[in-house]
């Protein structure tokens, strides 16, 4: 027994021994061992990212530009296309790191080019991008060639076009239909009665004048809704796309506007200069149609005289500059019109105020005004002085009303206009006359005077 005891006692030992041995070497083993890292998380696809500049649908008149987009965190760069197909497949750029990119389009007018900004990282490129395409228009904003010497001629609706003769027409080389207004809904209002747009549209292209379509500010309603028009950017969208319906539609040759008047004091000179711009680049888009503007006369300081920016100078083809209707109501022999107005305000807007001597009109009235009276029913036209016996080569005449047996009324006669027109020639762009059925239909005519000055055919 004891043998085997003893036997039994060394084989456990040796067991122990083993497991000893095995356990020193397992730690032995588990010590010098390093864990393996977890696998890498992959880097996520970023976003897509969102075009800001220039704005969606909207218009460029350069071909140099700058895209714009928004930044997207994940995104180490991002790849740009361009093209003129809805969804544009042409790479421009790759790995841009920023978010702006400059690039030059072709100088092709009225094309339209879609892009977006593709953001990627190491993960990759993002997906479903193409729905954020953006688009840009590049249009050519250039005024259609300036007259050599404006003769402008307005033509109100209610003046009977037959009584006007194809000679009239013919000595103005531009004609203003007057007036279509603004209605309560911002949009465009013709006149109820009278000649129509379509037919001094034909007269005044037979007798190779341009035709302007006239759009006037009116009383009451009519100023109110003007204002609220020119207020917003939406309204001034959608009168300016009435505006060029009308235009289209009737094959005219642009746009006269006669607001009198937005003022600094009610905030209208900002929105008026605002209306003026967008309406120029949409009648400039490949230097197609013209755009004119009735101003005041400038002699007084104030709000009105202050609506009328510098800035809008590039803007406008040419400015009629209201140089009469400088009368007084207490001072009597007061000319309304006479020549040293017409200097004064020449001298104002082209040396004052920097207006360019080609696109100042200079205004000429075809009527008369008395001075130190009510204005009330003594307004008489050219033609009607003349035959109570006014004299066609002077300024004032006396002339008699049923309400107002014996007064002076003053005018223009032939001679002054010579001269306005010869100044106009010498220093300023033309002339405008308000308006043509005032004025007299044989060789006393004022038109007739101004355009012998100038060596105007007719």
């Amino acid at each position: 027994m004891a043998y085997f005891g003893g036997r039994i006692e060394l084989l456990m030992s040796k067991k122990y021994l083993a497991l000893i041995l095995l356990s020193a070497l397992f730690l032995v083993n588990s010590c010098g061992k390093k864990d393996s890292p977890p696998a890498p998380t992959p880097t996520p696809v970023p976003g897509c990212a969102t075009g800001t500049a220039p704005a969606n649908g909207s218009f460029v008149t350069t071909t140099s530009i700058t895209l714009n987009w928004s930044s997207v965190a994940t995104a180490s760069s991002y790849d740009l296309y361009l093209g003129t197909t809805a969804v544009p497949t042409t790479l421009i750029a790759s790995s841009v790191t920023g978010t702006s990119y400059a690039y030059t389009i072709p100088a092709t007018p009225n094309a339209t080019y879609y892009w977006y900004a593709l953001p990627k990282n190491a993960g990759g490129s993002a997906t479903g991008c193409t729905g954020t395409v953006q688009s840009f228009t590049y249009i050519v904003i250039q005024a259609p060639t300036a007259l050599n010497y404006y003769v402008v001629g307005y033509m109100p609706s209610y003046r009977v076009i037959a009584d006007i003769p194809d000679q009239k027409f013919k000595m103005t080389n531009v004609v203003v239909y007057a007036f279509y207004g603004v209605n309560s809904s911002g949009g465009l209002t013709a006149p109820a009665t009278g000649s129509s747009l379509a037919a001094v549209a034909a007269k005044s292209k037979a007798n190779g004048a341009k035709i302007l379509l006239g759009i006037n500010d009116g009383s009451g309603d009519g100023k109110t809704n003007f204002k609220a028009m020119a207020a917003t950017p939406a309204g001034r969208n959608n009168f300016i796309k009435a505006i060029m319906a009308v235009v289209r539609a009737n094959t005219l040759d642009g746009v006269d506007m006669d607001w009198e008047f937005p003022t600094t004091s009610d905030g209208t000179d900002v929105t008026f200069t605002e209306l003026m711009k967008e309406l120029s680049d949409s009648l400039h888009r490949d230097a197609r149609y013209y755009l004119s503007c009735a101003v005041t006369a400038g002699k007084y300081a104030g709000g009105i005289r202050d609506a009328i920016k510098t800035e809008l100078f590039p803007y406008v083809d040419f400015f009629n500059i209201m140089a009469y209707d400088d009368f007084s109501t207490s001072t009597p022999y007061r000319h309304h019109s006479d020549y040293a107005l017409a200097q004064t305000c020449l001298n104002y807007w082209l040396t004052t105020r920097g207006m360019p001597a080609v696109k100042a009109v200079l205004g000429v009235p075809a009527y008369g005004r008395p001075s130190g009276m009510t204005q009330s029913g003594t307004i008489k036209t050219y033609k009607d002085i003349l035959a109570a016996g006014g004299n066609p080569q002077y300024d004032s005449a006396v002339v008699s009303t049923t309400t107002y047996p014996s007064y002076t009324v003053y005018y223009n006669g032939q001679y002054t206009v010579k001269r306005k027109a010869k100044l106009a020639k010498d220093i300023a762009g033309g002339v405008m006359f308000w308006e043509k059925g005032q004025d007299a239909m044989d060789n006393n005519s004022l038109l007739k005077a101004a355009c012998d000055t100038v060596g105007r055919a007719y």
